[in-house]
């Protein structure tokens, strides 16, 4: 780990330190991925739900749990464990105060809209309203690191580097699809970008560059940087559903090049059709997928999707799990996908 690194984690744990001092029990987990509600999860099956935090995209369902990846309280415990006494040292992040201000603001305006029963052209106004006041907030002194813990609606993950902050959420219309907001946060650049659905939910060509106003709506909840350099990218996981029969999950790049914004990689994958900027995967609505990355084996193992029968009462066409799964490895500068891989005891 490089002396930049450190110092950014030391840096989150001393903010950490100072604006959770406000809370009553350390029960919240940093930083974390959110769903848009609580679910509900039987322990007896999937173990502890802190763990399944970083799998968690939809805005009501669990997907499937019996693979795991670290929870974000695991991998907070490991930072506080490897700097101990450097933790007084690093308490003097400068926060502006227009952001608690701002945080409470958010709040009630999400809680306002949950509240009621509006209909679609008010929800979208109102969401319109949080995003643009939102990525304002982005751009005060200190809000890289503000944790924002107050907007449980809002998913907020940081890349494995801490360079990248990535928010998302949707929200459900009358009609039964969604409408997606993403922002995206540059450390490096004090850059703030927005993700803009400007159509409907679509699913995106594997082989395609995007750029952010054209964005297909997504949950992202796991974000890693592939590429080191003057011109990073990243890998990010996300949660779709393109309509009320069918939900998607994507494996998609940030790529930052020319200090612009395109999502899509330049062939960064080898998959199921051959060379890809990114991978789709499609299913049925009533059916959940895993799609993780496996820290051990660096490795994303996902579940292998193919057609179902008619037998299981779903739309023709409709795709979904068959037990088995699938991975992709680094090999060169490509992903490359493998069938039917082994996942046994591989996340214990």
């Amino acid at each position: 780990m490089n002396k930049k690194i450190i110092l950014i984690v030391l840096a989150l744990v001393g903010m950490v330190l100072e604006v959770n001092a406000k809370k009553k029990s350390g029960e919240d987990v940093f930083p974390e991925s959110l769903p848009m509600k609580k679910d509900t999860v039987d322990t007896n099956k999937s173990g502890n739900p802190k763990d399944l935090t970083q799998v968690l995209a939809t805005p009501t369902t669990m997907e499937r749990a019996n693979i795991v990846t670290p929870s974000a309280q695991q991998v907070n415990d490991e930072i506080l464990a490897g700097i101990k006494d450097s933790l007084i040292r690093m308490r003097k992040i400068k926060f502006s105060p227009e952001l608690l201000r701002e945080e409470k603001e958010l709040k009630l305006m999400f809680d306002s809209l949950l509240q009621r029963d509006t209909r679609s052209e008010e929800r979208i106004e109102i969401n319109n309203r949080i995003f643009a006041r939102f990525r304002n907030s982005l751009r005060l002194q200190g809000s890289f690191f503000y944790p924002f813990d107050s907007l449980q609606n809002i998913g907020r993950i940081y890349s494995d580097d801490y360079n990248i902050r990535v928010y998302t959420w949707c929200i459900e219309l009358e009609d039964l699809s969604y409408r997606f907001y993403g922002l995206i946060q540059d450390l490096n650049t004090d850059k703030v970008w927005a993700l803009e659905q400007n159509s409907a939910v679509y699913i995106p060509r594997e082989t395609q560059k995007i750029a952010p106003r054209r964005w297909y709506g997504a949950l992202y909840y796991k974000v890693m940087n592939i590429k080191k350099g003057d011109d990073p990218q990243y890998i990010v996981l996300g949660w779709s559903q393109p309509n009320p029969s069918m939900k998607m999950k994507i494996i998609d790049v940030l790529d930052f090049s020319d200090e612009k914004l395109l999502l899509g990689g330049d062939e960064t994958f080898k998959g199921y059709h051959g060379k890809a900027d990114r991978i789709v995967f499609t299913y049925c609505s009533n059916l959940n997928i895993s799609l993780v990355y496996d820290e051990k084996k660096k490795r994303f193992v996902f579940d292998h999707v193919t057609p179902l029968s008619d037998e299981y009462d779903n739309p023709l066409g409709c795709n979904g799990p068959d037990m088995s799964y699938d991975q992709l490895k680094k090999k060169g500068k490509r992903w490359v996908l493998k069938k039917d891989v082994d996942v046994t005891n591989d996340f214990e």
